[in-house]
């Protein structure tokens, strides 16, 4: 069993020395965070922050007149009802809503303009825009990557997406947070340390 073990972290280390941005992890599809040894996933996690922090994500002072247009989204009504409704595309436009707790109010919702899918854009139930997500990678297809920004261009988080149900967050200045399984964030330790209601 120590000889298996041996082999196949051999083989985990050798595939991190030539593995590109394109096909990282595709094993790790299948969710297995919860079993992989300590060294397994301080590997994962150490590729994983290189290719996101190659450059260190810094504040963005030119977000607001990068999206001076997106600011206000001037159908914010209409794409709030759709939200509301469960509506996945509506009028040109990938969208998601986020509710609180209860699932009683819809308190954001995204926009993603499926002419251009590397960014997001997410609006306030008024429809100000609050915060983008700057996309890297080959989106839709796995992995890839994203930044979120305070429309400030304070960055918030970057998210390593390995598949839809398996996501790594990374704070800004490259900290491990946890890894996201559906709804649940679990540290490295397997604790779940926060839940969400969509994914």
């Amino acid at each position: 069993m120590k000889k298996i073990f041996l082999i196949l972290l051999a083989m985990l280390f050798s595939l991190s020395v030539y593995a590109n941005f394109n096909d990282v992890y595709v094993a790790d599809i299948q969710y297995d965070w919860i079993d992989k040894s300590e060294l397994e996933k301080d590997a994962m996690i150490s590729e994983i922050h290189d290719i996101i922090f190659a450059t260190p994500v810094e504040q963005r002072h030119d977000l607001k007149s990068l999206f001076h247009d997106k600011l206000k989204d001037k159908n914010h009504i209409e794409n709030y009802m759709a939200a509301s409704a469960g509506y996945k595309e509506f009028k040109g436009n990938n969208i998601s809503a986020f509710y609180y707790k209860r699932m009683a109010n819809l308190y954001m919702y995204a926009l993603q303009d499926q002419k251009d899918l590397s960014k997001a854009y997410y609006y306030d139930a008024m429809g100000n825009l609050r915060y983008v997500d700057i996309i890297e990678g080959d989106y839709p297809d796995f992995p890839y990557y994203a930044i979120q920004y305070r429309i400030s261009g304070k960055p918030v988080s970057a998210i390593y997406y390995i598949s839809k149900d398996c996501q790594y967050l990374f704070k800004p200045d490259g900290t491990f947070e946890g890894v996201w399984y559906k709804h649940n964030l679990y540290n490295k330790k397997n604790k779940i340390i926060l839940k969400r209601t969509t994914y």
